[in-house]
């Protein structure tokens, strides 16, 4: 393996990490604190898919340049299953946001 291709594919699993994981602390948390509450979901679909991009493209260079290790291939399929979850089920994602969300205006 390459040197930089072990960072090049911890960076990209983290950015995958984190696009899936801003949705639930976006919904259970911060929307709470936002006057549109739950409906703002698509804005963290947005973020999302913006981290889950610049996952699949820091992770790019290594995957064409040689072998791909597994974190690599994990960090992949991390970032696109978001990008295409995202726009696939984005009712589920308003579902979910749905049930996450605290209210706490009372």
């Amino acid at each position: 393996m390459e040197s930089g291709a072990g960072f090049s594919s911890a960076v990209a699993f983290v950015f995958g990490v984190f696009c899936w994981a801003q949705f639930p602390a976006l919904c259970g948390f911060m929307f709470s604190s936002t006057r549109a509450g739950v409906d703002n979901f698509r804005y963290s679909l947005w973020l999302g898919g913006l981290l889950a991009a610049i996952g699949l493209l820091s992770g790019l260079p290594a995957a064409l340049r040689g072998p791909r290790g597994r974190l690599l291939v994990l960090a992949g399929l991390l970032n696109a299953s978001f990008i295409v979850a995202a726009v696939a089920a984005t009712e589920w994602f308003g579902a979910s946001c749905r049930a996450l969300y605290v209210d706490v205006t009372e």
